[in-house]
C-alpha cells in the first residue's frame, strides 16, 4: 500500500471519531510520526511501533492492547482503520496526545497548515464503501461494528472483574458473618459453593461476550477487506 494523502488520512481519522481540534492534530500527528505510510513500522526500543500513528506494541503493551483491542497480531495495526481506531482510543477521542513524542516535541506542528486544509476537506462519516451499496444491496459500517466489538471487550473485562470481587466478598460473608456454626453446619460451606456457581455463570457470559466482540471486530476487517479488492478490481477495470 503506498502513502496515504493528508486527505485520506482525515477520512480514516474522522471516521475513527475524531473530530474539530482533534481530527486536525491526528492528521498532524500521522504525518510527523509516520509520513503517511501505513506501513510504516519502527522496531528500535524504547518502539516497536506500527502503522499510521505508529502505536507502541512493545513489551507488555503488545499482549495488553491486543487484547483490549481484539486484534490477533501486531499487523493488524497495518490497516489505516484499525490504528486510526486505535489512536482515537488511545487519545482519548484526540483530546489527550502525550503518548506521542511527535506532539510533545512539538514536530506535528510543521504539519497542521496541511492537517487543517485536509481536515476541513472532509465530508465526515466513514471513507467511501463500494461493497454492498447498490440499489437492491445493503451498506455495511465497519466503524459500527468496531465500535461494537469494543463495547463487547468493554462488557467482557467488567463481568470478568464483577465474578471475581463477587466470589470473593461471598467467601468474606460466609467466614464473617457464620462463623463456627457456618462451617458446623456446613451453611458457610453452601453460601461459598452458592458464590462460585455464579461466578462460572458471569464467567461464561464474559466469555461469550469477549467471543462476541472478537467475531464482531474479524466481520468488520471481512467487510473492509472485500472493499479493498472490489477497488483493487475496478482501478483495474
Amino acid at each position: 500500500m503506498s502513502r496515504l494523502s493528508p486527505e485520506q488520512i482525515a477520512q480514516h481519522a474522522r471516521a475513527a471519531g475524531f473530530h474539530g481540534q482533534g481530527l486536525t492534530i491526528a492528521v498532524a500527528v500521522a504525518l510527523a510520526e509516520s509520513n503517511g505510510d501505513p506501513r510504516a513500522h519502527n522496531n528500535k526500543p524504547p518502539d516497536d511501533s506500527y502503522g499510521l500513528w505508529q502505536i507502541n506494541m512493545l513489551g507488555a503493551m503488545g499482549p495488553e492492547r491486543r487484547r483490549q483491542y481484539g486484534l490477533d497480531s501486531n499487523r493488524e495495526l497495518f490497516d489505516p482503520r484499525v490504528n486510526a481506531e486505535v489512536a482515537n482510543s488511545l487519545s482519548g477521542d484526540g483530546r489527550s496526545w502525550t503518548p506521542w513524542t511527535t506532539y510533545t516535541s512539538g514536530a506535528y506542528r510543521k504539519y497542521l497548515d496541511v492537517a487543517r486544509r485536509a481536515a476541513r476537506g472532509t465530508t465526515g462519516g466513514t471513507p467511501p464503501r463500494r461493497a454492498g451499496s447498490g440499489g437492491d444491496g445493503f451498506a455495511v459500517d465497519p466503524a459500527a461494528l468496531d465500535r461494537y466489538a469494543r463495547r463487547g471487550k468493554d462488557i467482557a473485562d467488567d463481568l470478568a472483574s464483577i465474578g471475581t470481587r463477587h466470589v470473593r466478598q461471598v467467601g468474606e460473608i460466609a467466614g464473617d458473618s457464620f462463623g463456627r456454626i457456618g462451617k458446623e453446619t456446613g451453611f458457610a460451606s453452601a453460601l461459598e459453593a452458592f458464590g462460585a456457581a455464579l461466578h462460572r455463570q458471569v464467567d461464561g457470559v464474559g466469555r461469550n461476550a469477549d467471543r462476541l466482540a472478537r467475531s464482531t471486530g474479524r466481520l468488520a476487517r471481512a467487510y473492509r477487506d472485500q472493499d479493498d479488492v472490489i477497488a483493487d478490481h475496478l482501478g483495474r477495470g
